[in-house]
């Protein structure tokens, strides 16, 4: 029996533009769990030592979303500051952020394990919820991403109900609404120049 072409097409096409799509990095559990196994890989990698932090800065710069999260922290200040404001400050945030986040992580995820529950799908947007055991604790930790390109990126981590992007938001917005924008870039500038 003969298939009729016109039947046949919209299938063929369907078929090619689902290969022409770019691949997302893989289901965001998948993602996150990547991103985990690597760091633990590296903290228990004793020939790592003396470039540790700096392999785990990688990772951080590599799976984060800076612009984004410096936009959001700021709320609708964003909106209000210059093109060359906008850009010193993400450049701060960023180096700022992976610094501190570099620290905790070095600090606090070394053997724990992670047990992966389930994964929220909004649109580009995603949400995995995690626990992380200890001896005596368990921590639930939350990631939360979005698509980028072809590939997922965080955006924020909620660590024990706590929303690291939310902290940020809360202090500067009390910074910036006791004092200005500028008070808090100038604090910010002095940061970084503590930790180069």
């Amino acid at each position: 029996m003969k298939l009729p072409l016109r039947g046949t097409f919209p299938l063929i096409a369907l078929l090619i533009l689902t290969l022409a799509l770019p691949a997302l990095a893989g289901p965001p559990t998948d993602y996150v769990r990547g991103i985990l196994e690597e760091v633990i890989r590296i903290q228990n990698d004793p020939a790592l030592e003396k470039t540790r932090a700096e392999a785990i800065r990688g990772i951080i710069q590599r799976n984060f979303d800076f612009p984004r999260m410096a936009q959001d922290s700021l709320g609708a200040t964003y909106g209000r500051l210059s093109p060359g404001q906008r850009q010193e400050f993400e450049r701060l945030f960023a180096a700022l952020f992976q610094d501190s986040y570099t620290r905790l992580v070095l600090n606090f995820l070394k053997r724990e394990t992670v047990t992966y529950h389930r994964e929220t799908l909004e649109g580009p947007r995603a949400k995995v919820y995690t626990t992380l055991v200890r001896t005596n604790e368990t921590i639930p930790v939350d990631y939360l991403m979005h698509t980028r390109s072809s590939s997922y990126v965080l955006y924020d981590v909620i660590v024990d109900g706590v929303s690291i992007l939310d902290n940020y938001k809360r202090q500067f917005a009390q910074v910036i609404s006791t004092r200005s924008f500028d008070f808090l870039l100038e604090r910010m500038r002095i940061q970084y120049r503590a930790i180069q």
